[in-house]
């Protein structure tokens, strides 16, 4: 029998009814709300509280889990996506090399004139070679761009985020359901209340994915020039191309782990608010990699409407701050409880 209508019925089998002096329509509608509306949540309220020998602040009996899957699927996407760049530049590589090698024989065949027949012609070599290597990287940004359009980044980011908030919303229900004993509407947290949270959020890192691939050949331009520039061998230009490659896929991951983490603390927020939770538990991880100002948190309740000082003058919820891997664990205040049951 559903939650609201066993409530119901204890009720109007002891004719308490009456006794609810807040249950008014004047008050339900000075607050928005239809008088259905507003003797739901009394009477969940009043449940709750016998459930629990009448305590109005209720700990939560279960620490949700991060969505390590989500995370994952996110790190494959970036693998891939960064292997479409690795494959275009092992691609050029030759051609690099080449550009190099002729620039370096120019170079060689002038110090056989005079100095400043060799002046004209280590200029000369230096500006064949660079504008060799320029139109050459314009090539390689072009056929990046085109490949890159073929991988339909958008749908696969938006994949990741359904699946983060899929996590993260079975999670909540188990906090709700192992405290409260209260299941919550299977499609509550499907509709447009999380819609355009997840709409912004796969848009801002559809261009922060797109942006590494970009940085990294700009970077990788940079290193090629200012190294043949100081007479580098063309075998440690190229090894420079491939550790800063190695560099890029590092930082995006660590993208991929960043932003899962703030998807799942942003939704987490969102849900604790909706259901007139104003406060959590900060919840570390507790290992080598935690920070101190993280672990000085642990165990703390905090108010979602003052976030706490996690260092250098940032203010921050668990998951929001740089790689954090901190949970928020909600304190059920009973009086405020809106759940959708």
């Amino acid at each position: 029998m559903p939650l609201i209508v066993a409530l119901w019925g204890f009720f109007s089998a002891n004719s308490q009814i009456d006794d609810y002096k807040l249950i008014s329509e004047q008050e339900a509608m000075r607050e928005g709300e239809s008088l259905d509306e507003r003797l739901r949540k009394e009477l969940l309220r009043s449940e709750l509280k016998e459930r629990n020998n009448g305590k109005k602040i209720i700990r939560c009996k279960y620490r949700p889990k991060y969505p390590d899957s989500a995370e994952r699927e996110y790190v494959r996407l970036i693998n891939a996506y960064m292997a479409i760049e690795k494959e275009v530049l092992m691609k050029y590589i030759p051609e690099i090399k080449q550009i190099l090698n002729d620039g370096t024989q120019l170079h060689t065949d002038s110090k056989k004139d005079n100095e400043k027949k060799r002046r004209t012609a280590r200029f000369s070599a230096l500006d064949n070679t660079i504008v060799r290597l320029t139109i050459l990287f314009k090539t390689i940004q072009r056929e990046l761009d085109s490949a890159f359009g073929l991988y339909d980044l958008k749908r696969q980011i938006n994949r990741i985020a359904n699946l983060d908030h899929k996590l993260t919303v079975r999670e909540w229900k188990k906090a709700v359901s192992k405290t409260l004993g209260i299941d919550l509407l299977d499609d509550y947290y499907s509709g447009e209340y999380y819609a355009q949270m997840l709409e912004k959020w796969v848009s801002d890192n559809v261009d922060l994915i797109k942006t590494v691939p970009n940085q990294s050949l700009e970077r990788m331009k940079e290193l090629v020039y200012e190294s043949y520039m100081k007479g580098s061998t063309t075998t440690n230009i190229v090894r420079e191309i491939q550790r800063q490659y190695g560099m890029s896929k590092r930082h995006a991951k660590l993208i991929a782990r960043d932003q899962t983490a703030k998807l799942n603390a942003d939704i987490t927020e969102s849900q604790q608010r909706d259901a007139g939770v104003s406060k959590y538990e900060w919840s570390g991880v507790m290992d080598r990699r935690e920070r101190k100002s993280h672990r000085e948190l642990e165990g703390k309740i905090i108010s979602w409407d003052n976030p706490p000082d996690v260092g250098n003058g940032r203010k921050c919820h668990p998951g929001q701050d740089y790689q954090c891997r901190c949970c928020a664990i909600p304190v059920f205040d009973i009086d405020n409880l809106d759940l959708p049951v």
